[in-house]
């Protein structure tokens, strides 16, 4: 399985900036899932996106030569992590 993509990777990839990937990611036309406060973006939503499956209303199942079909464009996957509790010192008295 590839590793996702980050905004910066995608950004140079795409020669545009992270903040360009970061507005698609929000806007929901390019699926992605989180990792802590981190975006990701799987290859495959990458190759569909490039492949024109996602945002231009090109149906996955005409589209012979872009692979497998993945999820619905605009499903996230949260992953959440709690912060590790540090101790405090009790102040002297």
């Amino acid at each position: 399985m590839a590793r996702p993509y980050t905004p910066e990777m995608l950004a140079d990839r795409w020669d545009c900036s992270a903040e360009t990937v970061r507005a698609m990611i929000r806007s929901g036309t390019l699926p992605a899932f989180r990792v802590g406060r981190m975006m990701r973006i799987t290859a495959k939503a990458v190759e569909d996106y490039e492949c024109g499956a996602i945002g231009s209303g090109v149906l996955r199942d005409d589209s012979s030569s872009c692979g497998m079909t993945m999820t619905e464009p605009g499903d996230v996957i949260a992953l959440r992590h709690t912060r590790r509790r540090t101790l405090s010192a009790k102040p002297a008295t």
